[in-house]
């Protein structure tokens, strides 16, 4: 997907994170990119584009309460990697997201724009 057709920022967010499917949970290596309507996974699990997930992103795997989680659903999935669209969260996990965004990007002040833009996930 080029630049101009999405919709967020991606940054890039070296961080832990668990994607919970209906059967399995996985640890994935780390988030490559993440944005306010999805992300790209380091992850080498046999995963099927369609599925419906959960994402934990880890910022404190101690106090749960520091984490974000999301449900999505993947929407590509490569060799060492796939991407997850995300349907729905929290309005707490929402703003959490929003400043991780905000706060890793080049650009804050755009981030800051789309955001005003597009208050939701969609």
């Amino acid at each position: 997907m080029t630049e101009e057709k999405r919709r967020f920022s991606r940054v890039v967010f070296g961080m832990n994170a668990k994607l919970i499917l209906a059967d399995q949970e996985i640890t994935v290596g780390e988030i490559i990119n993440l944005s306010v309507g999805g992300c790209q996974l380091d992850i080498t699990a046999a995963l099927e584009a369609g599925s419906k997930c959960r994402m934990l992103i880890e910022l404190n795997p101690a106090d749960r309460r520091m984490n974000v989680e999301v449900d999505g659903e993947i929407v590509r999935v490569e060799e060492s990697s796939a991407s997850i669209r995300f349907l729905s969260i929290n309005p707490e996990d929402l703003v959490h997201l929003q400043n991780i965004i905000r706060y890793n990007s080049p650009d804050p002040d755009k981030v800051e724009k789309e955001i005003d833009e597009h208050p939701g996930l969609v």
